[in-house]
């Protein structure tokens, strides 16, 4: 009966002993395949450079609507609307009328003015009379080239001409047309060069280089290169943003005005990584970004920012360097949740 006491004592307490380690060993296997396995791509940062486009439109270097600075009926109008004009050019005629006998008639005032003027002098120079005399006939003279000089002013009125070369755009007035002081001829452009404006925000204003080739696009399908000339001090009050103007050599008025325009502005480099916008998570609290497992194969989430885009990918910054991103199954598994991990073919 002792002997019988004496194996069940020693059966109970060895059993602890030879199947606790047994248990513990079974748990750590069933942990470790429990973890979940997850494809994992190395978040490869290297720098990127910062493209913004704007939309903008085509405008005239400078434009001006040519006037009238006398009356007059309209005698010569035959400069063609859209043609390309040079300083100078005579766009709309007014008839003299008797502009040209006043200058017949000052120019005759001159003459008698000069010869009694003359002969005061030769007088004065040998004493036979006095030096106001003198005086007040080369006044006569001066009065009278003055007025002979404002009838050539006024004759020359009739002449409207273009300030600078141009398009001679929209013609205003025809033959026939009687012109008052101010009355519009036509409107006048200057296309070269070309002037593409596009508003920048204020974020974006430090960035702008004006000593670099700036690519502009239009909808025409042209593509094509310009620099910029002037970015405002004064922003929009309505917008918040400020004009920037991009100039481009036009000198065949190939680029017409009024065009949409795209810019591409190069606002510097970032440390950026190319991936997809698969990879992009919303957070529970509204935040856009990536999850990436750490050193300790845990999942973390951090919040990026998309720079630029690329035909394949998307360039976006935030993550820290070294990590590796989720490939897959980023949308199910959150932070803190430690995985296994297993590297997928890249973007």
């Amino acid at each position: 009966m002792a002997l019988l006491a004496y194996f069940v004592f020693r059966g109970v307490t060895r059993a602890p002993a030879e199947t606790i380690p047994t248990d513990q060993s079974a748990d750590a296997s069933a942990d470790e395949a429990a973890l979940p396995e997850v494809i994992v791509n190395p978040a490869t940062i290297s720098p990127r450079q910062i493209v913004v486009a704007l939309k903008g439109s085509s405008e005239p270097d400078r434009e001006v609507t040519v006037r009238s600075e006398t009356m007059g009926t309209v005698i010569n109008a035959n400069v063609a609307e859209g043609s390309l004009v040079g300083q100078g050019t005579v766009l709309c005629g007014l008839d003299v009328e008797s502009r040209a006998a006043r200058i017949a008639e000052a120019e005759a005032a001159v003459a008698a003015a000069r010869l009694d003027y003359d002969a005061a002098r030769q007088l004065e120079e040998k004493g036979w009379t006095t030096s106001n005399r003198a005086a007040a006939t080369k006044a006569t003279l001066d009065g009278a080239e003055a007025a002979l000089a404002a009838a050539k002013i006024e004759i020359g009125k009739t002449r409207i001409t273009a300030p600078f070369k141009g398009i001679f755009e929209t013609r205003m007035a025809e033959r026939g047309d009687f012109l008052s002081v101010g009355a519009a001829c036509g409107r006048l452009v200057d296309l070269d060069p070309i002037v593409v404006a596009v508003d920048a925000t204020e974020a974006q204003l430090s960035a702008i280089d004006s000593s670099e080739l700036v690519d502009v696009s239009f909808a025409t399908g042209l593509e094509t290169a310009g620099t910029v000339r002037f970015v405002a001090r004064t922003a929009n009050p309505q917008t918040r943003t400020f004009r920037v103007e991009i100039e481009i050599p036009n000198e065949d008025a190939q680029i017409a005005a009024g065009l949409t325009a795209t810019v591409r502005l190069k606002l510097g480099q970032v440390p950026a990584i190319l991936t997809t916008p698969a990879t992009l998570v919303l957070h529970d609290d509204g935040r856009v970004g990536v999850r990436y497992v750490d050193t300790t194969d845990h999942v973390q989430f951090a919040e990026v920012s998309i720079v630029d885009d690329a035909p394949d990918g998307i360039w976006i910054t935030g993550i820290p360097e070294g990590v590796n991103l989720l490939a897959a199954g980023q949308d199910y598994l959150k932070e803190g949740v430690k995985v296994s991990t297993r590297l997928g073919e890249g973007y």
